[in-house]
């Protein structure tokens, strides 16, 4: 084997050893955990602003009974103003009796109306509570989404910068393969998954662990080219 075939040999095993790396680096960019935390939070968020649109509904729906009890009880207050200044104008003992009837009726509706008009004011606070804990929760999972992306951008920074220097190496490599022989290997890396050079070793393909005829055996190891594999037509490194 000639030191040139003996080199040339080494720069495909070292380029594929790089291609297999930058793979991984870009599938490393690419399936980050973050950019899955980061939707998941987003979604959260999105949830928590449709529930603080349900809850800002609810409280204009007690605030509006809680309104319409506070008409009804300033209409039965006037009510009760008025009948008790017929009593304080009548001397006539019946008319006295059925007016104080009306305002023991007056009173329980009254009674009635206020503590309706509290519960509506109880549940107007309890969702205005729950308003603010929704946004709060809110605010927690944006910071915890900036926190995230900070982590994102700072990991994939570091695989950018890893995956620039190997396209540097790459190439360097390529630069030293014929254009023949690149082609050949870029198109048995689409082939073969990124595996489309072996080592050829004690007359047997690595790659595909087949032992070729004595006869092409022969032919593989005195070759001064770089041979494909009869079987699976890998690039071969005579060894």
């Amino acid at each position: 084997m000639s030191e040139e075939l003996r080199r040339c040999g080494q720069r495909l095993l070292a380029l594929q050893d790089l291609d297999g790396r930058r793979r991984q680096a870009a599938e490393a960019i690419e399936t980050l955990p973050q950019k899955r935390t980061v939707m998941a939070l987003r979604a959260k968020q999105e949830e928590g602003v449709q529930r603080t649109a349900l809850i800002d509904g609810r409280i204009a729906e007690a605030r509006g009974r809680e309104k319409a009890l506070s008409d009804s009880l300033a209409i039965v207050e006037d009510k009760i103003a008025a009948e008790q200044a017929r009593i304080d104008a009548t001397t006539d003992h019946r008319e006295v009796s059925a007016l104080t009837q009306e305002l023991d009726t007056l009173a329980k509706r009254k009674d009635a109306l206020e503590t309706e008009s509290l519960e509506f004011l109880q549940a107007q606070q309890d969702l205005e509570n729950l308003r603010t804990d929704t946004e709060e929760k809110i605010a927690a999972l944006a910071s915890r989404e900036q926190s995230e992306i900070a982590s994102y951008r700072e990991q994939a920074a570091r695989l950018k910068a890893e995956l620039s220097e190997l396209d540097a190496q790459r190439a360097t490599i390529t630069a030293a393969l014929s254009a023949d022989l690149l082609a050949r290997y870029d198109a048995l890396v689409e082939e073969k998954g990124g595996v489309a050079v072996a080592r050829f070793e004690k007359g047997h393909c690595l790659g595909c662990s087949i032992v070729p005829p004595t006869g092409e055996r022969a032919r593989i190891e005195a070759s001064d080219e770089i041979e494909a594999c009869p079987h699976c037509r890998r690039l071969l490194v005579v060894e």
